[in-house]
């Protein structure tokens, strides 16, 4: 899988985290979700960005693996309108 970010109307950063209007809708990241919109600007691997997360945040809690981790989450953000996924 690989997943890419897409273009938000604007964005505010505090502390770690983000707000992002897409569309009519303002959407709150966490720390985690900064990390993978910032680190898809263009096309990039799930394995390059679950590698990126570990290293910055740790293994994931819940025996998931590191990969199945992060492929849910971009799921989410792909729900979101927030990064397409391939």
């Amino acid at each position: 899988m690989r997943a890419r970010r897409r273009p938000v109307l604007d964005r505010v950063d505090r502390s770690g985290e983000a707000v992002v209007l897409v569309g009519r809708r303002v959407v709150r990241l966490s720390p985690l979700a900064v990390s993978l919109l910032d680190g898809c600007e263009d096309w990039t691997s799930d394995v390059t960005l679950a590698g990126a997360l570990v290293a910055r945040f740790g293994p994931p809690p819940g025996g998931q693996t590191p990969l199945e981790s992060t492929r849910v989450a971009l799921r989410d953000l792909e729900a979101e309108g927030l990064v397409e996924c391939d």
